[in-house]
Formats: C-alpha cells, sequence, structure tokens
C-alpha cells in the first residue's frame, strides 16, 4: 500500500515541478510591456485616460518624443507662418481638473484595445488653440524639456496624463507607454513547493516501505523448517470459555495512512499559507487607493501652489508693486497690502508688510467639489521663525485656467485650539453665507458681531459670543473706545463704527456640524478736534494716504478687520469663538472729503 502512495507522491512533484519550471521559463512573461502609437492628428493636445494607465498592473512610464511642426498665427494675427520645436510637455491630474482645463479644445484621446493588445486614437473637434500649460495650478506634477520626456507614476481610473507642445502647435506624435512585466503568480510557486514536498515525501515512504518489507521478509528465508512430535492436545482443550489461540497481528499494516493523511493536511495548510499574503495585500490596496470624493487639491499640489502664491508675494514685497501682487492676490488681502506699500514708500521704518510664508504647512482643509470657483483654507507658519504666530490663508480659483489666489491672511490667536477639521484627502463642505445648516447663518454671524462690536452689552446678540476670551472685542467694542478717548484728552473727540462689508464670506464645514466661518468688517474711526481752531496731527499712515500733517477738521480712517469665527453645532452651549484675526489701514481722508 505505502508504495503505491510513494509512486502518487512522486507522480504529483512530477507534474508539479514540470508547470512550475515551465512557468518561470519558457511561458515567463516579458520583463517590460511596452506600447507605442503615433498619432496623425494635429491637435493641439493629447490625453491618457486612466483606464490606459491601468491596461496593465504596476507604475506606468512614459516617453513622450518632442519635435513637430505646425502653422501658427503672424504678429498680424490675419495670416500663418510654418513653425517648428523640439519642446515637450507633460502633466498629470485629476481627470476632471484636467478636462475641466481642456473643455472646449480640440485634443485627441487615446484608448486601448484588449484584444488587439494596441493603443488607438480618437479625435475630439474642439479649439484649435490652447493656453500655454505650464504652471497651471491643477497639475499634480508637470514635466517639460527639448527632445524625450520621460515620466514614471502610479495612475489610477481618476488620473489623466496630457501631452502638448505650447497650445499652439500640434502635441507631440510618438508616445511610449510601459508596464512591469507580470510577477510572479502565487500559483506558481505553490506548484514549486508543492512538487519539492511531495517529491521527498514519496522518497521517504517508498524507503520505509523497502525497510519495512525487508524487515518482515528477510529473516524467514534463513529459518530451517524443523519437524517436532505432534503433542497431546490436553483434554479441556477448545472447549467453550478455555483459552483459544489470538493471531499475531503483524506490525505495519497500518503505518501508510498516518502518514499521508498529516501529509495532505501540510500541504494544504502550506497551500493556504502561500494564498493568504495575496489576500491580505489585495485587502490593503483597496483601503489605500480608495478615491476620496473630490478634494479641491492635495496636499502635495497645496504645497506646491502656495510656494507659487508666496514667492510672488515676496517679490512684490522687495518692489512694492501692486502689479506684481495682482496674479496671486484678490480682496480683501489686496487692499490691505496695496495700502502697507504706499506707507511703506513713505517711511520704510514705520510699516512692516506682514510676510505671507509658504511653510511649514500645518493643515490643509480644502473645499470638497466638482466646480467653480473653489477654495482651499490652509494653517501656515514662518519656517524663519517658528516663534511667530500662525497664519490662516484662503486661496481661491475662480475657473479651470486661472490660478489660484490669495484672499483671507488671518493671523491666529496664540495657543490657539481649531476644531475637529476633515481630512485633506476627503475635504470639506463649503456652505453659502445664507446657509441654514449653522446654529447663525454666515452672513448674520458677521452682521451680529459688528452690532456686538457697537453696543456691547446692549446688543441683543451678545450671548451668542464668547467675549470673556475675545481679544478682538475688547480692542473695537464699546469699552475699548472710552480708552481710546481718554488716550487723546478733552482736546480731540473720537468716534467709531462697525460694519459688514461686501468681501466674499468664506465658510467650511467642521467634522462635528460645526464650521468655520471667515469674513470683513470694516470699522471707520472719526478723530475730530473739540475747540475751535485746534487740529488734530496725524500719524505716518495717515499722512501717507492723505499727505496732510494735521487738519483742523479731523480725518476719517477706515480699517478693515479679517476674521476667523469658529461656530459650534447646533445644540451646543458653547459661544462661537474668534479663532483670530487681522487689522488693516485700507482707508483714509480729511472729515467732509468722502
Amino acid at each position: 500500500m505505502r508504495i503505491i502512495v510513494a509512486i502518487v507522491l512522486l507522480a504529483i512533484s512530477t507534474l508539479s515541478l514540470a508547470v512550475g519550471i515551465a512557468e518561470r521559463t519558457v511561458f515567463e512573461e516579458p520583463e517590460t510591456i511596452e506600447r507605442v502609437i503615433t498619432t496623425e492628428t494635429k491637435a493641439p493636445a493629447t490625453i491618457i485616460p486612466g483606464s490606459v494607465l491601468t491596461s496593465y498592473p504596476g507604475r506606468q512610464t512614459i516617453t513622450v518624443q518632442g519635435g513637430v511642426s505646425g502653422l501658427v498665427p503672424d504678429e498680424s494675427g490675419k495670416g500663418f507662418l510654418r513653425q517648428e520645436s523640439n519642446q515637450a510637455f507633460v502633466a498629470y491630474g485629476s481627470t476632471l481638473d484636467v478636462m475641466a482645463w481642456l473643455a472646449p479644445g480640440r485634443h485627441t484621446k487615446l484608448s486601448y484595445d484588449p484584444v488587439l493588445t494596441e493603443l488607438s486614437q480618437l479625435p475630439r473637434s474642439g479649439d484649435t488653440f490652447l493656453p500655454d500649460p505650464q504652471g497651471s495650478d491643477l497639475w499634480f506634477n508637470e514635466f517639460s524639456g527639448e527632445g524625450d520626456v520621460t515620466l514614471s507614476l502610479a495612475g489610477n481610473e481618476d488620473i489623466t496624463v496630457l501631452v502638448m507642445t505650447d497650445g499652439v502647435l500640434p502635441a507631440p506624435q510618438t508616445i511610449t507607454i510601459s508596464w512591469p512585466g507580470a510577477t510572479e503568480a502565487p500559483w506558481i510557486l505553490a506548484a514549486l513547493i508543492l512538487g519539492v514536498v511531495t517529491f521527498f515525501a514519496g522518497i521517504i515512504i517508498a524507503l520505509s516501505s523497502l525497510i519495512s518489507w525487508r524487515d518482515r521478509r528477510g529473516p524467514r528465508r534463513k529459518r530451517t523448517r524443523v519437524t517436532r512430535p505432534p503433542r497431546r492436545r490436553s483434554p479441556g482443550y477448545g472447549r467453550a470459555g478455555g483459552p483459544s489461540p489470538t493471531p499475531t497481528r503483524k506490525r505495519g499494516r497500518r503505518v501508510a495512512p498516518r502518514v499521508v493523511f498529516p501529509l495532505v493536511g501540510g500541504l494544504v495548510l502550506g497551500l493556504g499559507a502561500c494564498a493568504t499574503p495575496a489576500i491580505v495585500e489585495n485587502e490593503g490596496l483597496t483601503e489605500t487607493t480608495a478615491v476620496a470624493p473630490n478634494p479641491a487639491v492635495t496636499e502635495s499640489q497645496f504645497a506646491t501652489i502656495m510656494a507659487r502664491v508666496a514667492g510672488q508675494i515676496q517679490l512684490a514685497d522687495q518692489e512694492l508693486s501692486v502689479n506684481t501682487l495682482n496674479p496671486r492676490v484678490t480682496e480683501p488681502t489686496l487692499s490691505a497690502r496695496r495700502v502697507a506699500y504706499i506707507v511703506t514708500r513713505a517711511d520704510a521704518e514705520a510699516q512692516r508688510v506682514m510676510p505671507i510664508p509658504s511653510s511649514p504647512i500645518r493643515l490643509v482643509l480644502p473645499q470638497q467639489t466638482t466646480g467653480w470657483p473653489r477654495s482651499v483654507f490652509a494653517v501656515i507658519q514662518d519656517e524663519q521663525d517658528l516663534e511667530s504666530p500662525s497664519l490662516g490663508v484662503v486661496l481661491r480659483q475662480e475657473d479651470p485656467r486661472s490660478n489660484y489666489r490669495l484672499t483671507y491672511a488671518i493671523v491666529l490667536n496664540p495657543q490657539v485650539e481649531l476644531p475637529d477639521l476633515p481630512p485633506a484627502t476627503l475635504g470639506a463642505a463649503k456652505l453659502r453665507a445664507d446657509s441654514k445648516l449653522t446654529r447663525v447663518t454666515p452672513s448674520a454671524l458677521l452682521a451680529h458681531y459688528a452690532d456686538v462690536a457697537n453696543s456691547g452689552a446692549d446688543s441683543p446678540f451678545v450671548g451668542e459670543f464668547s467675549l470673556a476670551t475675545d481679544t478682538l472685542y475688547s480692542q473695537m467694542g464699546p469699552e475699548a473706545l472710552q480708552l481710546r478717548q481718554e488716550s487723546f484728552g478733552d482736546s480731540v473727540e473720537v468716534s467709531w463704527s462697525t460694519s459688514v462689508t461686501d468681501r466674499e464670506i468664506v465658510a467650511f464645514s467642521t467634522s462635528n456640524a460645526g464650521a468655520l466661518v471667515m469674513g470683513t468688517l470694516r470699522q471707520v474711526e472719526r478723530v475730530e478736534p473739540v475747540q475751535s481752531g485746534a487740529t488734530v496731527n496725524s500719524s505716518i499712515g495717515i499722512r501717507a494716504l492723505t499727505s496732510l500733517s494735521q487738519s483742523s477738521v479731523g480725518f476719517d480712517v477706515d480699517s478693515d478687520v479679517q476674521i476667523l469665527f469658529y461656530v459650534p453645532p447646533v445644540g451646543s452651549e458653547e459661544g462661537v469663538r474668534v479663532l483670530g484675526y487681522t487689522y488693516s489701514l485700507v482707508a483714509a481722508r480729511e472729515v467732509g472729503n468722502e
């Protein structure tokens, strides 16, 4: 019986080893899978969708061969000139963003035929020319150069690759996409292991059978048959209840089943162990590649955008140029910085323009969206001065072909505690100014706080806010006005009022159904003399804006206050908190000169 089991195991071993070795040699896949296509259209762009990138498993390597020629408009705009270029540009981003930037431009879409295992091209009609794609804030990454441009990425179904020259000339026509060859399948390794195990098991069982056979048969051939006289039977032999002969059980007859069953069990467990890592890896891959629902930017993408914004602002600060500032800054920060430049030109020592750092980025909260305009909130600290307060910034992109611009730059309170916010991979919903999802609508929130600043304890909204720890209220409330009046004395009368501006109100939902709300209030302060013939001296900022060192009628001074509020969720007993604010001089004039 054991020799039969050994023969079966050796047969299984031979078959398993033959299949495993053949798969590793004769039938082994190539190390690299490569597909090349040469397009024939004259479209300014070619796109490689995620479905093509994932035609085979593994990272994709894309090589674009530069070198095209085409007709471009001449300087008069009435004719065309033939032009050649060896430039190639390749970028990739989310499919939603790439297609939004591309629309309605003419382009070529690549597709993959799994039957023919070839790339094909699908022309799409549209505008003949596109903008220059370099430097767009929508790309996750971009590459450009003369001649061939090669990049490697781990694209998925939500990624699209854009291939262009400059938006005017046709896109490069020769594109090569390669993937790593198929990795060794788990069943091949299992077949090899099964072959080795069954081979040794078969050899061991065969040797055991041979040794057992020799133990049973060998000694009998050496015995000498001796004839003995028959014994006389005892009278009681064979009676009922008497002793009966017990046949001797030969050893070794049931050894084979005891060996085979543990062996089969071991093989099953071994194969299971071989398969388990693949299952766990697939589960981990599914979890890590889950697509987040449309955050406006990724963290790495935002870091690139913020570096561009901060770099442009730094250049404008050096030049004190609003024109240099315009491409990357908009209201309400634009007005504040414009006045800061004017004051700095008048007296460089009197005004220090607040720097806008690019890193380290402590937090990124992109808007969860599929359209435009879109916004991103982030918390940044000055890398050169880690003792400086953190800055809460908001960047806004008007449309797919526009760059992000800085809108809010709010100095956060020391030791500020932000509420729980969604992760950057998910993003947060941006709420409308009249949203009913918060305890108080964002637009009403600004109006209520302005009323509290004007009326103090007499305001009907005073109970909505946590004023005990509010340093902003201590600077613009009625008590602050009284202290300022005392600082001027009896010869000057000081008054001010606070109101809501028409600047955009930005509100993001928090993880606990609360909201972060950013808005701008305008505080107008009037300083005028009381006694006839008296004058009011101007500060450096007022003098820079009015060109007056003093006035007999006084001055009106406008300051914008950018504020970051936290609105607790409905049902919470916590008051609305001010998390940070930025005071900025935006205008000054002599009383009566509106």
